[in-house]
């Protein structure tokens, strides 16, 4: 039977229209029969994933996972000579271990606070072996030091990494930290990728000395009610905006690249 199902899916797939009926028929599918949960291979590496979770769902089912963001940013990292990754929001760690993949003098550091997320982006840095080239956080970045929560939906008997935000009526206590207590990088080449739901304009107060003291370059996805006081915020520290795209998910929130010192 689960071989007739799969050929059947495969068939399906062939017609774009079709894509998201073959896609909710293979998730109910695998969780009728209990594999929800494998390993999976991905660009080289490879990804324990639990397609109960929105993130690993989709990179799964589509078999790729914005493809344009990383792409900019790969380039970016060998234009400008990058040493220094930043992943702030890493969820279950494909920014970050692709990078690790791709780039052997690249050092590292992952901060992701649902625990969840974390859980499986230790089990991934360990399934690849990068533990010695990503160090891992499992906290929030903000503008101080202090406990708070995130909120996330429950869908399929799990609570979602994507999506999930910081919010005092959240139901997952977390802390949050501040970045410069953490990272004391000067005068080096640095990039910072950051995906925190609208908490940004704080994760960047928090990073400040990082910001100032760095050539950097920085991917960060702005929701649009955070808009001006962000790009404000960043032109006042010398940063420029080089390019923008829409985000994969939704079509109001859009990732916007800047960089500081390199021309």
């Amino acid at each position: 039977m689960k071989s007739l199902f799969l050929k059947i899916f495969y068939i399906i797939r062939k017609f774009p229209f079709l894509k998201r009926l073959s896609n909710s028929l293979l998730r109910r599918f695998l969780f009728k029969i209990n594999k929800d949960k494998f390993h999976y291979n991905f660009k080289g590496v490879k990804f324990f994933l639990n397609i109960r979770d929105s993130i690993d769902r989709e990179l799964f089912m589509n078999g790729y996972y914005e493809e344009k963001q990383l792409n900019i940013l790969s380039k970016s990292i060998e234009k400008y000579s990058i040493d220094y990754f930043i992943d702030i929001g890493s969820n279950i760690g494909i920014y970050s271990i692709l990078m690790a993949k791709n780039y052997s003098n690249l050092t590292i550091h992952a901060f992701e606070p649902h625990k969840d997320a974390f859980k499986r982006l230790s089990q991934n840095i360990n399934l690849n072996n990068f533990t010695n080239k990503i160090y891992l956080y499992d906290c929030a970045l903000s503008s101080k030091n202090g406990d708070s929560f995130l909120e996330s939906k429950n869908r399929f008997e799990l609570s979602q990494s994507g999506g999930a935000k910081i919010s005092k009526n959240g139901n997952m206590k977390i802390k949050y930290k501040i970045g410069d207590d953490l990272i004391k990088i000067k005068n080096e080449h640095i990039a910072i990728k950051i995906d925190t739901e609208g908490h940004e304009l704080s994760v960047l107060k928090g990073i400040k000395n990082l910001l100032t003291n760095n050539k950097v370059f920085l991917q960060i996805e702005i929701f649009p009610n955070n808009s001006t006081n962000v790009n404000t915020y960043l032109s006042n520290l010398g940063f420029k905006l080089i390019a923008k795209s829409q985000f994969t998910h939704q079509e109001n929130i859009l990732d916007y690249f800047f960089e500081k010192n390199f021309v």
